[in-house]
């Protein structure tokens, strides 16, 4: 039987996030792996590797909320916005006591609007930006949302500044080192960066590369191995009734009266997990109704649309 599941690695400074992928391939001798949300070279941590069949999932699990240990270094702007790009700006003039630092990193929080770095994998005109810039050119980016959870500072040395931040998917560290010097007056740039969480999946219980070949060797792969299951256990869950199993587990469309549960936190929109009687889980899917709506909700109306069957995963 093919090796399923998700495995968490801790992302060593210098490689890519593909490079750790062609690494675990090696190792595995699988070919079918894919990593859930793409680091830097120069960054460490998180970096869950989907392994078989549980690249299906790899683009749900991309979706969680990341959490990060940033160092910041005032007075030098860069053109990639971070430590390996041409410095565009420098000062010595660093005047940022705590209190105005502080100040600067609160009004970062909620929901904020980022222009994408011009070294960057996101695509212009089916393009990657990266490979624009590397030839010298530059095009207009439109700015995108996402949302800073928290944002606790945590030293200040100077010119270096350290802070955990919570965000959304798709938030750019690099981009937000650059905002924050650009509010203190200063410049600044992402010196540092550390993915302490992706998701369920903890920095602390992550394997480094190491680590996962004398697992290997040792024949105890099984034992590190996360279940789809377990690896989408973020996303709220759903329960069906035993009669409507079968027609979840095929994909079908879900009615209010199918159901057992419906977590009154689940918003219109939400990706959830579906769940058989026996909380084997069945399919994902995204919810019609929020969940304070669902009790006023019509037996016969579909509140719950397939995006991806799992039965069997």
């Amino acid at each position: 039987m093919e090796l399923t599941g998700v495995l968490n690695i801790n992302k060593p400074e210098g490689m890519t996030s593909h490079d750790v992928v062609d690494v675990a391939r090696r190792l595995l001798k699988i070919r079918r792996i894919g990593h859930t949300g793409t680091l830097d070279p120069r960054a460490t941590g998180v970096l869950p590797l989907c392994v078989g069949r549980a690249t299906r999932i790899a683009q749900f699990l991309t979706q969680a909320d990341k959490e990060y240990l940033i160092t910041m270094r005032l007075g030098i702007t860069t053109d990639t916005l971070d430590a390996d790009g041409k410095v565009q700006s420098r000062t010595d003039d660093i005047a940022v006591d705590p209190v105005r630092l502080q100040e600067v990193l609160k009004s970062f929080v909620g929901e904020i609007q980022q222009v994408p770095p011009l070294f960057s994998a996101k695509k212009h005109r089916g393009e990657r930006l990266y490979r624009l810039a590397r030839r010298g050119e530059s095009v207009e980016r439109e700015p995108i949302r996402v949302k800073i959870h928290e944002l606790t500072f945590l030293s200040l040395d100077l010119p270096f500044v350290r802070f955990r931040v919570t965000c959304s998917k798709g938030t750019y560290a690099r981009t937000l080192c650059d905002d924050i010097g650009r509010a203190l007056g200063c410049g600044a740039h992402l010196y540092a960066l550390t993915r302490i969480r992706s998701g369920r999946f903890l920095i602390e219980d992550a394997l480094t590369l190491e680590e996962l070949g004398r697992i290997v060797e040792e024949g105890r792969i099984g034992e590190v191995m996360i279940s789809v299951g377990e690896a989408l256990a973020h996303l709220p869950a759903v329960r069906v009734h035993p009669e409507s199993t079968r027609s979840a587990a095929q994909g079908g469309g879900v009615v209010a009266a199918a159901l057992l549960s419906f977590p009154p936190e689940v918003k219109k929109g939400d990706l959830v997990r579906v769940l058989g009687y026996r909380r084997q889980l069945l399919s994902l899917a995204e919810a019609t109704v929020a969940g304070q709506e669902f009790a006023a909700a019509d037996s016969r109306r579909v509140v719950l649309k397939p995006v991806r069957v799992l039965a069997g995963q």
